[in-house]
């Protein structure tokens, strides 16, 4: 990767993704990967509004980082019995079991000061708790449904009641993602055309590359920007297409940007890619460097590219 690219990542690290992914088994590891691009891009695009992470201590109790306070504590200092006793739920919950994914009701109330309706989701990865809130347009009534459908509990009495009622689920994030209506977002409001994007990207790089793709930061980091770009200046009903994805598969690098998340405070590092760009053999054995001609090959002993049955050079 070229050298600008080393830019702190704090958004999106495909460093951190590369170790993450190497502890995982083979054949988890690419779905992680799109699990991974999909909920950071939600982030990213608004649809996530923000993402805090905790630890949970010897004791059993989820706990900041920083300060390791426990969170029940922190949230009974707002005074909403109804909330406190939902966090307590959920600590209980994780604790007992990790693998489970917690929702937490949080409808508009104007009283509680709470402006937005919302969604919280609480869950344990790689030994951490990670807090997710998004907007939604879901009301009290609708959320309820959701709740009741997803839990086969009694409905709530109302938005007290509901505030103080998390229930767990094994459902995936974006699939959880997709039973509520999201609220608008930086640039679109559409999940499912994140999801468009990733699936296609990432199926297209898992052609070229295979198993190279989830063992290579600079590969995963070439990905994440092919579809960070692609949603960031969107053309309805017009997903990347393959010629375009070979110049973040092999293009050089031209220049590095910075995005603030629009789900927390945090930036995001996006590389632009051009053409494919390499040193290539002519048929009368000349070498020149340039835009990679149709149908060359790259050769994997001296990365030269070339045409024909086998490198001239190797």
């Amino acid at each position: 990767m070229n050298k600008e690219a080393k830019v702190k990542t704090i958004g999106f690290s495909p460093e951190k993704e590369e170790v993450f992914l190497s502890r995982l088994p083979v054949k988890s590891k690419r779905e992680n990967l799109g699990q991974e691009l999909k909920t950071q891009l939600a982030e990213d695009f608004g649809l996530i509004k923000f993402t805090l992470k905790y630890k949970i201590n010897f004791d059993g109790k989820i706990v900041d980082i920083i300060s390791g306070q426990e969170i029940v504590e922190l949230t009974s200092r707002g005074e909403v019995e109804e909330e406190t006793e939902s966090i307590s739920k959920i600590e209980e919950g994780l604790r007992a079991n990790p693998e489970k994914t917690w929702i937490h009701f949080s409808p508009e109330n104007e009283e509680l000061g709470y402006p937005q309706n919302c969604i919280d989701f609480w869950r344990v990865v790689d030994s951490e708790v990670i807090w997710n809130r998004i907007i939604v347009k879901n009301n009290f009534e609708e959320m309820n449904k959701t709740r009741v459908s997803l839990s086969g509990e009694e409905e709530s009495k109302d938005e007290m009641d509901i505030l103080r009622s998390p229930i767990s689920t094994d459902l995936k994030l974006l699939e959880i993602f997709s039973l509520f209506e999201l609220s608008e977002a930086k640039y679109f409001n559409d999940f499912n055309y994140i999801k468009r994007v990733v699936d296609k990207c990432l199926d297209d790089f898992d052609d070229e590359f295979g198993e190279d793709l989830v063992k290579n930061k600079d590969l995963i980091f070439r990905l994440y920007s092919a579809c960070f770009n692609t949603l960031r200046s969107r053309e309805e009903d017009n997903i990347i297409g393959r010629k375009e994805l070979e110049n973040y598969m092999f293009g050089i690098m031209l220049g590095m940007k910075t995005e603030n998340s629009f789900g927390c405070s945090v930036t995001t590092t996006v590389g632009i890619f051009g053409e494919k760009m390499g040193y290539f053999i002519l048929e009368n054995g000349q070498v020149k460097f340039g835009k990679i001609p149709e149908n060359f090959k790259e050769c994997k002993k001296c990365g030269c590219w070339y045409a024909g049955e086998k490198c001239p050079f190797c």
